[in-house]
């Protein structure tokens, strides 16, 4: 009985750039989670200031502006 090693060589290398491949898909799928959250997070800060924008006194800047716009 003969062993094929140019078939085992490449068997191994598929499997290797198999394994490669899903573990790509797994770190982008991981970052993708991440910046889920990142937004969900942003989105949400952003509902507190919208809903508290029209509610607090206005804010001068250091160089004694203000920041909210002229009526």
């Amino acid at each position: 009985m003969t062993v094929d090693f140019e078939a085992l060589d490449l068997i191994r290398t598929q499997n290797r750039a198999e394994m490669h491949e899903r573990k790509k898909i797994e770190f982008l799928e991981d970052r993708i989670k991440v910046l889920e959250k990142t937004l969900e997070s942003h989105a949400k800060i952003l509902a507190r200031f919208q809903m508290t924008e029209n509610n607090e006194p206005d804010f001068v800047h250091s160089q004694g502006f203000s920041l909210k716009e002229r009526s």
